[in-house]
């Protein structure tokens, strides 16, 4: 299997991965937040709840037909450089789907109780401690320093590209901005995941601080704070062979075509995870949360007005830098928050260096 099929086989995969989990997500959520609206605990089995299900389901099939004709038309032929776009539009369309769903909704809210829950005692812990979650940066600080040790046996050109025959066709010059550019670049995206994930231990408020719900929740975030170590692991391996490339031997300088499934594999294995789980470990309780009809729903503890478009989290007020998703699994932050925008900014402008790299690479060849 040459990289191109490896390409087209992840992108298919996040197509139909995005088809999948747009279907079960409303399913997913806390019992009483439905397309992102605060409702009685009881709305999503009743009549008016199936029907928005049902709706929603309905428009579901008709773009993902649309969406997954056109990628695979795009994956499967020399149109593939457009198949990201097609991606990006499905999600938009997706997107239309749910806001529709998300008014028909919106008539059956209710207020959320005003009670919250504030944890005492011991926080939530990083999976394995810090030390775990400090190795990753461990390996890119071991490469460097073996690059820096072995400069002089770095070969004053560096092979930049690999054609379809397995020959190199394209080089590029040594020099501390080449060799050490994965590593930085792989600096950067740590420090935004690894940001993430102390905000997830300690910058996200929790909705219920005890009892059988909490400890679900607690478990929920433990899963979603080991798949992101995991992934910030392999984020880690990469770019350190990326760097120390030059230095081994010719057979495994370039890297096994399979390898490309990685990323999409971590993809599919953190969302059924999560998926399993429910959002904030919501399916692992029997029966939803224990609420009567005439107690206020608590959601997510927090009011749909700070919802912009069902989706973004905007509240002053409100120290948490992170935030449980209403539609979806797992987090989103509070872009109120200024710290949110530095866990926003610094994996862009670690794409962009990456962009900006290859292309004064491809300059210079």
């Amino acid at each position: 299997m040459n990289p191109p099929v490896a390409i087209r086989i992840i992108l298919l995969s996040l197509g139909i991965l995005s088809a999948l989990a747009h279907w079960f997500m409303p399913t997913l959520t806390r019992p009483d937040l439905y397309f992102s609206v605060t409702v009685a605990p009881g709305f999503r089995d009743s009549t008016e709840g199936r029907l928005v299900l049902r709706r929603y389901r309905r428009g579901l099939i008709g773009v993902s037909a649309v969406a997954l004709i056109l990628l695979g038309t795009l994956t499967l032929t020399a149109a593939l450089p457009l198949a990201p776009l097609a991606l990006l539009l499905q999600l938009g369309a997706y997107f239309g789907v749910f806001y529709r769903a998300r008014r028909l909704v919106l008539p059956y809210t209710v207020a959320p109780t005003t009670v919250r829950e504030a944890q005492v005692g011991r926080r939530a812990r990083v999976p394995g401690g810090w030390m775990i979650a400090s190795g990753p940066f461990a390996l890119l600080l071991a490469c460097a320093g073996y690059l820096w040790a072995h400069w002089h046996q770095i070969p004053a050109r560096l092979i930049l590209h690999w054609g379809v025959d397995g020959q190199a066709d394209r080089w590029v010059a040594r020099g501390p901005g080449t060799v050490f550019a994965p590593l930085l670049i792989g600096t950067a995206i740590l420090l935004a995941l690894t940001l993430i994930l102390y905000a997830m231990a300690h910058w996200l408020r929790p909705i219920y601080a005890g009892g059988l719900q909490g400890e679900h929740e607690s478990r929920f975030r433990t899963a979603a704070s080991a798949l992101l170590i995991a992934l910030e692991y392999w984020i880690a391996v990469v770019f350190s062979w990326l760097a120390i490339r030059p230095l081994l031997p010719a057979f495994l300088q370039r890297p096994p075509p399979a390898i490309a499934l990685i990323p999409g594999l971590l993809v599919v294995l953190a969302t059924t995870v999560l998926m399993w789980l429910g959002q904030g470990g919501s399916r692992m309780t029997s029966g939803g949360q224990p609420q009567s009809a005439a107690t206020k729903p608590i959601g997510d503890r927090t009011e749909d007005r700070f919802w912009k478009l069902g989706v973004f989290y905007f509240n002053r007020d409100d120290p948490s830098v992170m935030v449980e998703r209403r539609f979806g699994i797992g987090y989103t932050v509070n872009f109120a928050h200024p710290v949110a925008w530095v866990i926003i900014l610094l994996p862009l402008l670690a794409l962009v260096a990456a962009m900006a790299t290859i292309a004064a690479r491809h300059m210079r060849r």
